[in-house]
């Protein structure tokens, strides 16, 4: 069984494939790219991973890299609306073209009911997938610890931690947990036309500052501000465009867009998912 997964050299598709590689036979990965000659990918080909261009502008290109592939994990990309529906519907008729049995798609947080503002765009790919008639799975991520660590950082450098997201919890998880739990999705049966909600544990801001001192030993304060002081902070320290989602995602934390209420990452790992403090353990090693 050949398996695809597309966005194999960045920071997600890299850790699928590599828990991949620990399950099944590397000559049954196909790892897909935009480019064939970076480092990462040659990295994989050292590996004896067959790599294909995926670009999911040039539905050519992925017709001929889903070719004899029966499982495609598909990326979610970066764009606006109608870039993605577009980049979305590419591989959905490359895969009807060639026969590709199962789509594993990475979403979001409850995309099918949630106002949640990075919630739409996934609705409509994961629409676009279930209309297709190919049997899916949606693989819907929470909230990367990783996502926190410009902040952890400019914390750690004398800074506090400033949030206007009052009380509201986030169901924080780790990457490589994310990455596991698909490909042990991607690696077995069973799974056809689900909608997996992948998240870990459940922290306020303040929660999240307590374990991050706990770790590194800090007195990191917390400061509680509203969306117009939280969005004035950011002025002149990130792009506009960036400082508005900034404000949007502390408003959805608030308003508790993001608080994990199921188990089913434990489920597909086998195991507990990893701690918020063990997590920034990891990564601040």
């Amino acid at each position: 069984m050949k398996i695809l997964v597309t966005g194999a050299t960045g920071q997600l598709g890299g850790k699928i494939v590599e828990f991949l590689a620990k399950k099944v036979p590397t000559t049954d990965i196909i790892a897909g790219t935009t480019n064939l000659a970076s480092e990462k990918a040659q990295a994989l080909t050292a590996q004896g991973i067959e790599v294909r261009k995926t670009d999911f502008e040039d539905q050519a290109s992925l017709v001929e890299a889903f070719t004899g592939v029966e499982k495609v994990f598909i990326i979610s990309t970066f764009g606006d609306e109608e870039a993605s529906a577009r980049q979305q519907t590419n591989a959905v008729e490359a895969a009807k073209q060639v026969g590709v049995k199962q789509m594993v798609y990475s979403s979001a947080p409850k995309a099918d009911v949630s106002d949640f503002f990075l919630a739409g765009p996934h609705r409509v790919r994961e629409n676009i997938i279930k209309e297709s008639g190919i049997p899916y799975v949606l693989v819907r991520n929470n909230w990367y610890v990783e996502n926190e660590l410009g902040t952890v950082q400019a914390s750690l450098n004398g800074g506090s931690w400033v949030t206007s997201a009052g009380e509201g919890k986030v169901g924080w998880v780790l990457r490589a947990d994310l990455a596991e739990a698909t490909a042990n999705v991607l690696a077995s049966e069973g799974h056809d036309n689900k909608a997996y909600e992948l998240g870990g544990e459940n922290l306020t801001q303040a929660e999240f500052v307590a374990a991050l001192n706990e770790v590194t030993g800090k007195g990191i304060q917390v400061i509680h501000v509203d969306d117009a002081a939280f969005g004035e902070m950011l002025k002149g320290n990130v792009p506009e465009q960036l400082a508005g989602m900034l404000v949007m995602t502390q408003m959805s934390i608030r308003e508790g867009k993001l608080v994990n209420d199921s188990a089913d990452l434990e489920r597909l790992l086998g195991r507990k998912p990893t701690t918020v403090k063990e997590a920034l353990q990891q990564l601040l090693a």
